[in-house]
């Protein structure tokens, strides 16, 4: 589906067909808030594969855009792969792993939750070093001359009726003064949240029926 036909339905709904009220600028504001927003709430759909060329020494940083560090899959050049260890483990095997640099490929990385952006390897690697990153990243936003160049909706078509939900809360709060455009905004707002939610139940249940009909396979063999 097109940006633009995305944005004439929100037009419709908001009765704005000639963006009088709602111009496109507003409209694809808003549509970009609401790639950001079902990002952060399910980072999961936005996963791809890339290389990433490393700094000198142990400290990396993930590329712009990065919502989640999912893995570190691989050394480029050798197709060695890179395991994850926990800071505590490497910490008390090899006290000054950190200040280790001049490494042709990483061996191990570290990354924790609370630092979206940054991960180390082990041992540090020269600068230019190529490895394979696993990353949740959020699409690059739209400008107005990409919509009108005919770009796509940058989630696939589960996901298009929650962007557009989002929208059209984004839409009616900026008057939110007008009581029944909040409660409109408010509507459009549950509405997405629960679509995600509805989505985040659905995707862990296939999950784990897949996860039990290869463990009854397995006992079966």
């Amino acid at each position: 589906m097109l940006v633009s036909e995305l944005l004439n339905r929100a037009s419709s709904e908001l009765t704005d067909t000639q963006r009088i009220g709602w111009g496109i600028e507003d409209l694809i504001s808003y549509y970009n808030s609401a790639i950001s927003a079902i990002a952060t709430a399910r980072p999961d759909i936005f996963i791809k594969t890339q290389s990433f060329s490393c700094a000198a020494g142990t400290r990396q940083t993930a590329p712009a855009g990065t919502i989640k560090l999912i893995d570190i899959e691989r050394n480029t050049r050798t197709g060695k792969s890179i395991r994850y260890v926990a800071r505590a483990d490497l910490e008390s095997l090899i006290p000054g792993w950190a200040s280790s640099t001049g490494g042709e490929e990483a061996e191990l990385y570290i990354h924790e939750p609370t630092n979206i952006t940054a991960f180390w390897l082990y041992p540090g690697v020269k600068a230019g070093v190529s490895i394979e990153l696993v990353l949740s990243i959020l699409p690059t936003p739209l400008t107005k001359v990409m919509v009108e160049s005919g770009a796509e909706v940058q989630v696939d078509d589960r996901y298009v009726t929650p962007c557009l939900d989002w929208i059209m809360y984004r839409a009616f709060m900026r008057d939110s003064e007008v009581t029944a455009n909040a409660s409109r905004g408010q509507l459009h707002l549950q509405s997405f949240t629960q679509a995600l939610a509805i989505g985040t139940e659905s995707d862990a249940t296939m999950l784990s029926m897949r996860d039990n009909q290869a463990s009854t396979k397995g006992r079966r063999q």
